[in-house]
């Protein structure tokens, strides 16, 4: 899920607020989001 949501929030199809959501459902990690560019 993570590169799902790394390509996504990359194409500009994901904002930094997507990118929470999906550390709030448990799709990827704090961590993750913090790599990828969205703050968590």
């Amino acid at each position: 899920m993570y590169e799902s949501v790394k390509r996504l929030y990359l194409c500009g199809k994901l904002s930094k607020t997507g990118v929470q959501a999906a550390v709030k459902k448990g799709w990827i990690t704090s961590e993750q989001a913090k790599e990828i560019g969205g703050e968590a």
